[in-house]
C-alpha cells in the first residue's frame, strides 16, 4: 500500500467519523423551542458540513484526474475516449428529445416550457441508451465468457 492509499483511507475514516458525530450531535442535540415545526438546534452546522462534503467532493473529483493526467499521458487518451463517447450519447440524446409543450389541464406551474421539456427529454434518452448499453455489454460479456 503506497503512502498516498493509508493518507487517503485515514483521510476517509476522519470524515466518516466526524460525520458520524455531527449526526449524533444533529438528531440528538435539541430542538428549538417555541417552532411551529420540529428544528433541530444543530441544522445548520450539519448543513455546513455537507457543503464543505460536497466542495471537498468536487474539488478533488477535479485535481486527481488532473494529477493522473500528468502522471500517466497514455492512460489520458482512454479517458478522453469515454468522455467524448459520453458527449455524443447526450448529444444524440438532444438531438431526439422533444420539447412541445404538455397540454396539462389545471397546472399552473412555470416547468412547461421547451427548455425543461427538451433538458427533461435529453436527461431520459440519456439514461435510457445507457441503461441498454449496460444490459447489452453484461450480455455480450457473459456470453463471450460461456465461449471461451
Amino acid at each position: 500500500m503506497t503512502n498516498l492509499s493509508k493518507l487517503l483511507d485515514i483521510l476517509t475514516f476522519v470524515l466518516i467519523g466526524l460525520s458520524v458525530i455531527f449526526m449524533g450531535i444533529f438528531y440528538f442535540g435539541g430542538e428549538i423551542p417555541d417552532q411551529a415545526h420540529e428544528t433541530p438546534v444543530y441544522t445548520d452546522l450539519v448543513l455546513h458540513w455537507t457543503k464543505a462534503l460536497f466542495f471537498v467532493a468536487v474539488g478533488l473529483s477535479v485535481i486527481f484526474p488532473i494529477v493522473q493526467l500528468v502522471m500517466n499521458p497514455k492512460g489520458a487518451i482512454k479517458s478522453l475516449l469515454g468522455v467524448f463517447g459520453l458527449a455524443v450519447i447526450i448529444g444524440i440524446s438532444y438531438a431526439i428529445s422533444d420539447g412541445t409543450l404538455l397540454n396539462l389541464p389545471g397546472y399552473t406551474g412555470t416547468d412547461n416550457v421547451y427548455g425543461t421539456l427538451k433538458f427533461a427529454d435529453t436527461v431520459l434518452y440519456t439514461m435510457y441508451i445507457l441503461g441498454f448499453g449496460a444490459i447489452l455489454s453484461i450480455a455480450v460479456t457473459e456470453a463471450i465468457r460461456a465461449f471461451r
